[in-house]
Parts: structure tokens; C-alpha cells; sequence
């Protein structure tokens, strides 16, 4: 059977499923090759995802301790530009490494994976794809054990 001898509804359909298909395969590649920094919204929207995700954990009972004295507009621009670093954008961290900067907090499993989860809400408020949310999370893990003490 060729596509010419398919009734006309089944030919619809199938050109339908051929250009879906390379819409998705073309939207793939334009994501696999645009740096993650500007999958996340740029410097700009990795500045929002940071503040909204540090304003939420700053003030979270279960984590608010941790930011008790802590000059958060510092802290937010710290973050906002490791984080664009990590995602191979262009800002410059000028921080201390994780294990210096987080080494006398005593930050627990439970508080690191607070952040995560409010960080991935935050990501997911931004519009933020599941495929560059994962990535950042994913070169983000790694700190976990210069972070979490206890």
C-alpha cells in the first residue's frame, strides 16, 4: 500500500504524525543547542528563580535559621551568578567554594533538600523545560556533600 492509495483521512493523519515528529526533532536539537543559561531565561531569569527560591527559604520555618543574619541581597547576586556560572553562562562567581561558604552552618540533608524542592517550583513557575530544569539539577547535585554537614 502506498500513501497515495491510504483513504484521504489516514493520509491527513500521517502527514499530521511526519510534522510532529519533525517539529519535535527540531525543537530538540534548538534545545541540545542552546546553553542551558538561556534554556533557564538568561542571567535575568536565573536572577528571578534565585530571589523568589531564596525569599521562600530565607522565611520557611524549616529553613530560616540558616539565613538568620544573612545580607540577602549579597547572598541572592551570590547565588544568582553561581548558578548562571553552572550553567555555563557568562557571570562571574566570585564566591567562596560551597564547603567554605556553607562549612559552619550545619546545614541538614533535610534543609538542602528543602531548597531543592522550592528551587525546582521555582523553575517550573519560570516556564523553566523539564529537560534544562533536570540538567541544572543535575550539576547542582555534586554540592550536596560541601553543603550538608549533619
Amino acid at each position: 500500500m502506498t500513501p497515495t492509495s491510504l483513504p484521504p483521512r489516514w493520509r491527513f493523519g500521517l502527514a499530521g504524525l511526519c510534522l510532529s515528529l519533525l517539529s519535535a526533532c527540531a525543537s530538540w536539537h534548538d534545545t541540545a543547542s542552546t546553553p542551558l543559561y538561556r534554556q533557564l531565561g538568561g542571567e535575568a531569569g536565573i536572577t528571578a528563580v534565585i530571589d523568589r527560591t531564596l525569599e521562600r527559604v530565607s522565611t520557611d520555618p524549616r529553613s530560616r535559621r540558616t539565613f538568620e543574619g544573612i545580607k540577602m541581597p549579597y547572598l541572592k547576586k551570590s547565588v544568582a551568578a553561581h548558578v548562571c556560572r553552572v550553567a555555563d553562562g557568562p557571570c562571574v562567581y566570585e564566591g567562596e567554594t560551597m564547603a567554605r561558604a556553607h562549612g559552619d552552618l550545619g546545614i541538614t540533608g533535610a534543609e538542602f533538600d528543602l531548597m531543592v524542592q522550592v528551587l525546582r517550583e521555582e523553575l517550573d513557575a519560570a516556564g523553566a523545560s523539564t529537560a534544562a530544569k533536570n540538567e541544572l539539577l543535575r550539576r547542582l547535585a555534586p554540592m550536596r556533600r560541601d553543603i550538608v554537614q549533619h
